[in-house]
This record gives C-alpha cells, sequence and structure tokens, in this order.
C-alpha cells in the first residue's frame, strides 16, 4: 500500500551507490512537475530510503511537503544494500547490456526539455497514489514482441522481497515501464496487476524519465569492501575435481572434469610437472588442496574468506588457515608452483588484483612457476552484457548487469551478497604479472585467460608492504578487519631476509 506521508517521515540511506549530477537532477525535477509521482519512494519500516533518494532530494529542494511512500519488510543491513541496487536496475525497462553510459545517452538523444515545453505541470501530484487494479490480459496482447527477460528477473528479485512496483500504461495497454514486472505475473498465473495509467501525450517524457533517467553508480567506493568479501566461492559452486587452472598448462581436453588426478598415472605425471611442493592461493573450498594432499603433494591454502552453510564467512576458520599458510612462510617453505586458479574472476579491483600478484611473486623462487586463470571477455555472460543476445536457458533467469568503473567487470548475486565477475583481457593479464615476472605467457582456452610465469623479479620493499598491508587485513562482515598484518609481515621478513 502507497501512503502519502511528510517527507521528513523518509530519509535518505548513507550507502546508497547512485551518484547525481545537476543536469539529471534538473530533469527529474522538470519530471515531477509534468507527470507527479507516477511511482513512489520505497522505504524500510524505520524510514530509510531504498528506492527514490534523488527524487526525495528534488522534493526537498522544490519545498513539497508530503511524498508517496511504500513501506517493504524490514532487512538487515546487507539486504538493504542488495535491494537497493536491485531497485535502482528494476525501476527501468532496461536490457542487461545496459549501463549509465548507455542510458546517458538514449535520456539525450530524447530531449526531455522538448518534450516536455508544452506539457502542462501535472494537477495530480501523485498518480500513483490512485493504482488500479486491472485485468491482466489486454496488457499481454497490447504488448506481444516487448518482453525483455532481464526486467522479469529483476521484478522477481523484488517480488521475493514482498515488492510489487505498479505498472505504468496508457489507456490502450501499452505499458510506457513495468514489461517485466508483467511478465512475471504472467508466469505466476496472476489475473491482475496494479496499474498507473498516464496519458498517450505524457507518455513519451514518462518513458524517458522512467527508462532512461539513470544516476551514475559510485558502487565501486560506496560498496569497496562488501565487494571484497563478498567474492568468496558459493556454497552452490562446489566441485569434485582440480580446476582448470590447475591443469591447463598440460591438459587439452576443454571439459576438466574429465581428468581424474588421482589416478595413479596421472597423479605421477602431474607431480613431475608441476611438482611437490605448492601454493594454492584462493583456495575456496579447499576442493584442489585436499585432492593433491591426496595424492601426496605439500599444499600451502590461503583463502581469508572460507564459507560454512549458507554462503556465510566462518572468520575463525579464516584466520587460522592464514596463520597457517603465515607459518609455511615463514618457514621458507619452497614451492615448486603457486596457483591461482578462479580467484581472479572475483577480485573486484585493479589495484587489489596487482597485490596479489605481488604476495604471489614473492614467492617463487628460480624454478618456480606460477600459473593463474581466470574468466576471459570470450565468456558468454560477459558477450552477453556487451549487448549479445541471450544465448541460454540459464542465463536467461540470471540478473546480471555491468559497472563501468574498470572495463570488463559485471555485478551479479545481488539479492542478497553482490559479488563482481571481472573478465579479462589477455592484454589485462599480461600487464598484471609483467611487472613481477621477467617471462609471462599469456593464452586463452574455453573461454578462459590464461598465464604462465617464471623468473621472479627482484622484489621492491614498498611494493610487498603495500601488498601485506591490503591482503592481511581484508575487511570481514561484521565491521571487523583480518589485523594479521604484522604477522604476515614478519613471516615474508623471514623467508625473504629482508626487512619491510
Amino acid at each position: 500500500m502507497i501512503k502519502l506521508v511528510p517527507i521528513e517521515a523518509v530519509r535518505p540511506s548513507t550507502y546508497n551507490p547512485r551518484k547525481a549530477d545537476p543536469v539529471r537532477l534538473k530533469i527529474i525535477e522538470l519530471s515531477l512537475r509534468k507527470l507527479g509521482w507516477l511511482l513512489p519512494i520505497y522505504a524500510d519500516e524505520d524510514g530509510e530510503i531504498l528506492s527514490g533518494h534523488q527524487r526525495h532530494y528534488v522534493a526537498m529542494r522544490m519545498g513539497i511537503k508530503k511524498v508517496p511512500v511504500s513501506y517493504v519488510p524490514r532487512m538487515t543491513l546487507e539486504e538493504r544494500k542488495a535491494i537497493n541496487i536491485a531497485f535502482n536496475r528494476g525501476t527501468n525497462d532496461m536490457q542487461n547490456s545496459d549501463a549509465p553510459d548507455t542510458l546517458k545517452l538514449a535520456l539525450e538523444e530524447c530531449n526531455v526539455f522538448d518534450i516536455a515545453a508544452d506539457m502542462p505541470d501535472q494537477k495530480k501530484t501523485c498518480p500513483c497514489l490512485e493504482t488500479e487494479a486491472v485485468s491482466i490480459a489486454p496488457f499481454l496482447e497490447a504488448n506481444k514482441g516487448r518482453w525483455v527477460p532481464y526486467t522479469r528477473n529483476l521484478a522477481q528479485m523484488l517480488r521475493k522481497r514482498g515488492i510489487q512496483m505498479p505498472v505504468v500504461a496508457t489507456k490502450d495497454y501499452k505499458i510506457v515501464n513495468g514489461l517485466g514486472r508483467v511478465e512475471l505475473a504472467a508466469e505466476r498465473g496472476e489475473k491482475e496487476v496494479p496499474v498507473v495509467w498516464i496519458t498517450d501525450a505524457q507518455a513519451e517524457l514518462a518513458s524517458a524519465m522512467l527508462n532512461f533517467l539513470s544516476m551514475d553508480f559510485d558502487i565501486h567506493t560506496r560498496y569497496a569492501d562488501l565487494l571484497r568479501y563478498n567474492s568468496f566461492r558459493r556454497v552452490r559452486r562446489v566441485r569434485e575435481t582440480l580446476g582448470w587452472g590447475f591443469v591447463f598448462a598440460h591438459y587439452r581436453k576443454s571439459v576438466v572434469k574429465e581428468y581424474d588426478v588421482t589416478a595413479p598415472e596421472n597423479a605421477k605425471h602431474w607431480k613431475n610437472l608441476y611438482g611437490t611442493s605448492v601454493v594454492d592461493f584462493g583456495a575456496g573450498h579447499l576442493t584442489e588442496t585436499k585432492i593433491l594432499r591426496s595424492i601426496g603433494v605439500r599444499v600451502s591454502p590461503f583463502e581469508p574468506y572460507r564459507i560454512g552453510e549458507k554462503d556465510i564467512i566462518d572468520k575463525a576458520e579464516s584466520l587460522a588457515l592464514t596463520s597457517a599458510f603465515l607459518a609455511d612462510i615463514a618457514a621458507g617453505t619452497r614451492y615448486d608452483s603457486v596457483f591461482i586458479s578462479s580467484v581472479l574472476n572475483s577480485v573486484p579491483f585493479k589495484e587489489d588484483r596487482e597485490h596479489i600478484a605481488c604476495l604471489c611473486a614473492a614467492l617463487c623462487g628460480s624454478k618456480t612457476r606460477l600459473y593463474a586463470v581466470a574468466s576471459a571477455r570470450s565468456h558468454a555472460n560477459w558477450k552477453n552484457l556487451a549487448g549479445c543476445n541471450q544465448i541460454s536457458e540459464r542465463r536467461l533467469k540470471e540478473c546480471l548487469f555491468r559497472l563501468d568503473y574498470e572495463g570488463g567487470i559485471s555485478l551479479g548475486d545481488f539479492q542478497s551478497k553482490p559479488k563482481v565477475q571481472k573478465y579479462h583481457s589477455q592484454k589485462e593479464f599480461y600487464e598484471l604479472f609483467q611487472p613481477f615476472f621477467e617471462r609471462v605467457q599469456v593464452g586463452e582456452r574455453v573461454h578462459n585467460v590464461t598465464a604462465i610465469c617464471a623468473g621472479p623479479k627482484p622484489i621492491n620493499p614498498t611494493q610487498l608492504k603495500a601488498a601485506i598491508a591490503f591482503e592481511f587485513d581484508l575487511p570481514y562482515p561484521d565491521g571487523s578487519r583480518m589485523g594479521l598484518v604484522e604477522e604476515a609481515t614478519s613471516a615474508y621478513e623471514k623467508r625473504l631476509g629482508i626487512k619491510l
């Protein structure tokens, strides 16, 4: 239910990842004057705004005393952050390939000020208060061929939180905003949808305002720590065989699960190639660590975000695993191979990935090889986000979109734990490791970029110290940090015989 409440009854969240700019704020004011509130502000039971920050700001500036608000069920902070992102995407009828840059261009091409020039100010300031329940059947007929699966996915995400946004449409049942909401309602067998009616004269301006007016995301600074600790591997992504990063240098088949390293002949061959003492950096569920240990390989695993059931980070186990890793480093354990497998996909920032490359290079001796693998720009998920057609039923159900703070970055899993996925080019992979190794061989197979590195360059103490300060003081969801910088610094100093 939508209520008209004093504007002071709701307040902006401190973590909203959108950035406003004067031009688009001016456009919002134009929208409120010419169209009124077609959609309400969405806020939690305590009045914290989840959707409608810019409209609330502009309304305050305009001197508006009351605003329409739809209150949503109470959520945790992490859930509110995630649903904030979902709202920022779910209010637009957009493709998942759309980002603030493409939407901004579309908005500019609409010439909204010219469209609105001859339109009178809206007398009904809150049309959303007159939402009607309308039969879904004529909407399905009038909008054939217009359905966008991505918007349906976002509508479903919001519905799971008890949020059903109204559809904005003209009297001939043409949907101006809310295609995904109608598609989802039809799939659920619902007979009616909530509708806010607008006139044909308002339709063009309303479409531009509701579908193209998107503020830039500042998620990479506002949500930086959240993106870091949500980088862990999900429970649903557990394998029972070695990952591609542990076999790509010699295994020519594309289906890695067919390779059983525990078979005696394969075990002998693997150890001859990669050695009997290795690092598993970013060990995830410890799948590879356990498999390799079962064939007699000494493994030093590092995983700062060990999880239990339901994708909950177990900090105590994470710290214990990290301390054991640092003990191996301090003991001067020599490594034949260092593996960074399916880790760099989930590291949200370039600087963070550079720290990992630095830390791993410092563990390499003259005969050590470093093997790294990560998803490539040729991966189907990225090609889809870059504007290609959806190519599988599974991907039709995904809720991913691209961020523009860096190339090849997408955001997904934002129902509760937003996670970045980085898709690499071969050039990016080479530039990541080249500062630390004399020889970097980069390739691409099965939609993964690979690197084999050898000949570690002389250590830069300042750079290594910064990498340690970052990686061993990573954030956790409870607001704490790892707190093992001193222990890690001491371990690396002992191993390398230098003062950091």
